[in-house]
């Protein structure tokens, strides 16, 4: 739904949500079909309207016809006069409904037209803007691994946690609790859930924001560190997605399995990057993608659902300088709630500053709870897809340590996609 075609303010107002099934370019989508439909529906209703009036002839010489075998008097009677009145009334409002249909349905397809037209204007300066940023930041990104400055790389896992039972509600909560989950334990963990039946399980991919720990000391050591966003900006995730693809190996996954995919941060970028067609889309179902507080608007989306959270008072999601599509499958929420302040460490120290207390994962889990009760339309689809993974109330998970390699051979060159030569890209096809 809308608000007069504008993105949808929540009730609260602390929420507003642009895109998806609600989204002002979807409602336009559906008045064009709308029009077709009135186009094609007038149509019909003229083809009616023809036909009564060859009726409506017919019957009014019937009298003429018939007058050699029966009195005129007997067949132009009260009867007769009522039918052919009727008649000809029917194919008059005939006529004047294919019109309106008729008209309606112009009027409609200019209003999509003008809409189109101030559409394509927007858009083609967004993605100028779009493409410009996005070349740029891909640029910088593999200038920096190239020179050394950052580290991206081939990518070991190491399982920790297989198979124990977790808790896991199928709400948007639910998910930024296991992202919780996953950035409070090791530094380069990350998990994967297996729900659903044994017969039809889905699974779960949760991944980190940026980290600063080392794994056995090592610097570089931690995929997720700052070099991971090099890798996901530079190189579309490639080494974290082998990574991915072995964790969902070793919890059970195979060809065409529901995945859904979560990040914070850094984590959604590699998790738009990851449910791309030429990525874990070209093997798995992927049907969700749910991000916080990340950059994500220059990316394109594949067949999946795509739920971004992003608090006004976040700067992170303002770094790609540009919005979110407002497409069908992907929805944009702007979150306004109160920003909760920093807490305390166990030894009692104060919680360290980061990138603020608007991009901590216990800021988005307020929002998340203001997402899970709402009932915008666009929210709709990705609340089935989740009430549908966590029916149990519990999962399996399946937790690993990413490790990057620590040889000489991922220190990489500016190349493309999979080491290829340089060429396409998520960021800039």
């Amino acid at each position: 739904m809308t608000d007069g075609l504008r993105p949808v303010v929540d009730d609260d107002e602390h929420l507003t949500v642009q895109g998806g099934l609600g989204g002002i370019r979807f409602q336009w989508e559906e008045l064009d079909e709308a029009a077709h439909e009135l186009s094609g529906l007038a149509a019909e209703v003229g083809d009616v309207a023809l036909d009564l009036a060859f009726l409506d002839r017919d019957l009014a010489q019937l009298p003429w016809l018939l007058m050699r075998s029966s009195p005129v008097e007997g067949l132009a009677g009260p009867l007769y006069r009522s039918a052919l009145a009727r008649v000809h009334a029917a194919a008059s409002s005939a006529r004047e409904s294919g019109r309106a249909l008729g008209s309606t349905g112009i009027r409609l397809r200019a209003s999509v037209q003008t809409y189109r037209l101030a559409d394509g204007v927007v858009r083609a300066a967004t993605e100028g803007a779009r493409s410009t940023t996005a070349l740029m930041a891909r640029e910088a990104a593999r200038e920096a691994i190239g020179r050394g400055t950052l580290r991206a790389g081939r990518i070991d896992i190491r399982a920790r946690d297989e198979g124990t039972r977790v808790p896991f509600e199928g709400t948007v909560e639910g998910v930024l609790d296991r992202l919780a989950a996953v950035e409070s334990d090791e530094p380069g963990t990350f998990e994967v859930l297996r729900t659903g039946s044994a017969t039809e399980p889905v699974f779960v991919v949760v991944l980190p924001g940026t980290q600063s720990g080392l794994i056995d000391g090592r610097p570089g050591s931690n995929p997720f560190d700052i070099g991971g966003i090099a890798e996901a900006l530079g190189e579309d995730s490639r080494f974290l997605e082998e990574a991915v693809v072995a964790a969902l190996d070793r919890a059970g996954a195979e060809a065409a399995d529901p995945v859904m995919i979560a990040g914070h941060s850094q984590g959604g970028l590699h998790a738009v990057n990851l449910a791309g067609e030429e990525e874990l889309g070209g093997t798995f179902d992927v049907r969700l993608v749910v991000t916080a507080g990340a950059p994500t608007g220059w990316h394109e989306t594949g067949s999946a659902e795509y739920l971004h959270l992003e608090h006004r008072n976040d700067v992170v999601p303002e770094l790609d300088s540009v919005p979110n599509e407002d497409e069908r499958n992907r929805t944009t929420v702007r979150i306004d709630n109160a920003v909760p302040e920093l807490g305390r460490r166990p030894d009692g120290s104060r919680e360290p500053w980061g990138l603020g207390p608007a991009h901590k994962l216990e800021n988005y889990t307020q929002g998340a709870r203001l997402v899970d009760a709402s009932d915008a339309a666009s929210l709709a689809p990705a609340a089935a897809l989740l009430a549908a993974a966590g029916a149990s109330g519990t999962a399996r998970r399946y937790s690993f340590t990413a490790v990057r390699r620590g040889s000489q051979d991922n220190l990489l060159k500016s190349r493309g996609r999979r080491g290829e030569p340089e060429g396409g890209s998520r960021l800039w096809p």
